[in-house]
């Protein structure tokens, strides 16, 4: 049984490297889901108690059909899994989970089932018997007729339907198509979609949109004219992508479902199953090589071995309400380049460790403007909408920034400022109690600035431009004019603490600058502001409010605003010393 300990280190970077990491993931979660729903570990989630074990069941057969499609053998971990799904589908089974029926959550997994059956019949229906397999196909019928939600989810349908017909079971052409077509709908500029109705632009784009789109060209189930639109989506899309990443091998902490970990990187390893170079072979292995080792040395397993619920450490309390034990097996899309020939150059190819490529770009799509600096860390100013649904919502996308190297926050409560950990935003009170950051509002791209309008009271309009001074440093310009006396609270990044004592020992606070260092991260905010002079201090944020470090300590500067208008300017900077 693996331990958490074993994951320290690096992946080793070849074929039977990814095969080993693969099954020390699945293995201890496909023996658990072999025991039943009534053996899963107790966890909160939105879902019920069947739906959630059966994420626990189908999740892993992303990873494990592609590695039996690529001619892998893992059969400990398909034997657990043919038991446990067969008696999930079966009417007359103790562990029946129920049909599936529309928007709910066992139409995702059900892709999972499609995708397997798609890939590996060899492993995931040819050893079924004849009421296994009947009772599979009815099931998974069901899902190909149901009604997805509006966004990435029409997929799922599709996905079971290509399942069903590559088995030889008959389905109806035309709602594929019509699901299909609904998908395309969301196309926008530079290979980005929209994922429904709204602003979200995250990583469900690159392991939801692309990911299921270069699956279904590599099948040739898809007509060609829009196989090759997904294809050309997602070579478009690669080149901004890439920008995501920092030179460890870091993703962007940004967005949704960041519970799924290196399915941050599961875009790159679908490359090679649709045989699409959108970058050089060496480097797209190389991206997902830096990528898995960066996840390989965080304390991310279990004493059980079982992927734990959080981001960079174990800690539920960042992620949404939806994540719960098998959630977090969408990780094991990551290893979709298993799918692909082992004579395939991105196997061949020696890997390109990621360089340091300093510079600042303009996403427009996902309203991002990133920056790397010398160190290979990335930056990413943002303008989305918070996420007014999902726990945590408003910080995991509208703060001003993110960074690879600090992670951010999500606010414990708003009672206080330590609970609220309002990193790299503005915290606006008016009774010196209650705290509120920015939620929503609009956001315009002007050059390679981004100017954002938002109303945190109906009294109080605020006009927020970002912008890159250097690869380092930011600026923050807040136009702001109210009706009501306000407090204010601004925050740089918070940086990992990790010493001994009740206050970060290298810290410095004192009129118009904050900064702390810690662990050989530097954080500093100074303010600019013409009049409003205001404080800086170093907070102490509650334990587990950031996605990366437990424990963090935050410079910001503080003021109060009697009522009128008022400009607040600062620059916030993170350092590290140059690697050698």
């Amino acid at each position: 049984m693996p331990t958490p300990d074993e994951l320290h280190g690096s992946v080793t970077p070849d074929r039977d490297g990814w095969v080993a990491a693969l099954r020390q993931l699945t293995g201890p979660a496909t023996t658990l889901a072999a025991r039943g729903p009534h053996r899963q570990p107790a966890g909160s989630s939105t879902a019920d108690a069947g739906a959630t074990w059966f994420e626990l069941v189908t999740r892993p057969l992303w990873g494990l059909a592609a590695l039996a499609a690529g001619g892998g053998c893992a059969d400990a971990e398909w034997d657990s899994l043919r038991d446990a799904l067969t008696a999930a589908v079966d009417p007359d089974h103790d562990w029946y989970i129920g049909p599936p029926f529309d928007r709910n959550q066992r139409l995702v997994e059900s892709a999972a089932v499609g995708y397997a059956l798609a890939v590996a019949p060899h492993e995931s229906w040819d050893p079924l018997t004849g009421a296994q397999r009947d009772h599979l196909a009815a099931w998974l019928t069901r899902a190909a007729e149901c009604t997805p939600v509006d966004n990435n989810w029409h997929f799922f349908p599709v996905l079971a339907a290509t399942g069903l017909r590559a088995v030889g079971i008959d389905t109806d052409p035309a709602t594929t198509r019509s699901h299909l077509d609904r998908l395309e709908e969301f196309a926008l500029a530079d290979g980005w979609y929209a994922d429904g109705s709204g602003n979200q632009r995250d990583y469900y784009i690159p392991f939801g949109f692309h990911y299921y789109g270069l699956q279904l060209a590599a099948l040739g189930v898809l007509e060609p004219d829009r196989a090759e639109r997904f294809r050309d989506r997602a070579h478009r899309f690669a080149q901004q992508f890439a920008g995501w990443f920092a030179a460890d091998g870091a993703a962007l902490p940004f967005g949704r479902s960041l519970g799924y970990r290196f399915a941050q990187g599961a875009f790159w390893s679908t490359l090679p199953v649709a045989d699409l170079p959108a970058l050089p072979w060496a480097r797209v292995r190389g991206l997902c090589q830096a990528h898995l080792d960066w996840w390989w040395q965080r304390p991310i397993l279990g004493e059980d071995g079982l992927l734990t619920t959080g981001y960079a450490y174990p800690n539920s309390g960042v992620v949404e309400q939806y994540l719960t034990v098998g959630s977090a097996y969408w990780s094991t899309k990551f290893f979709a380049a298993l799918a692909a020939p082992a004579d395939h150059p991105f196997w061949t190819d020696e890997p390109e460790s990621p360089r340091v490529r300093p510079g600042i770009e303009v996403q427009a799509a996902p309203a991002l403007v990133l920056a790397q600096d010398r160190t290979g860390d990335v930056t990413a100013l943002a303008g989305q909408q918070g996420y007014a649904w999902a726990r945590g919502g408003t910080a995991k996308a509208a703060k001003f920034a993110y960074s690879t190297l600090a992670g951010f926050s999500v606010a414990a409560g708003d009672t206080s400022l330590e609970l609220g950990a309002y990193d790299s935003t503005l915290a606006l009170s008016d009774d010196g109690r209650h705290w509120r950051a920015r939620e929503d509002g609009t956001c315009t791209v002007d050059g390679d600035e981004l100017v954002l309008d938002w109303r945190p009271w109906p009294d109080v309009t605020i006009r927020t431009r970002l912008g890159f001074t250097r690869y380092g440093t930011h600026r923050r310009t807040h136009e702001i004019t109210t009706a009501r006396a306000l407090h204010t609270a601004e925050g740089g990044f918070c940086v990992p603490w990790t010493d001994p004592g009740h206050h970060p020992r290298g810290s410095f606070a004192g009129t118009g600058h904050a900064e702390v260092t810690s662990d050989g991260v530097t954080s500093a905010i100074t303010d600019r502001s013409d009049s409003d002079e205001r404080t800086g201090t170093v907070l102490v944020p509650i334990a587990g409010t950031n996605v990366t470090h437990p424990r963090t300590a935050l410079p910001m500067l503080r003021a109060d605003l009697p009522p009128g208008t008022h400009t607040l300017i600062c620059l916030v900077t993170l350092t590290r010393p140059t690697p050698e």
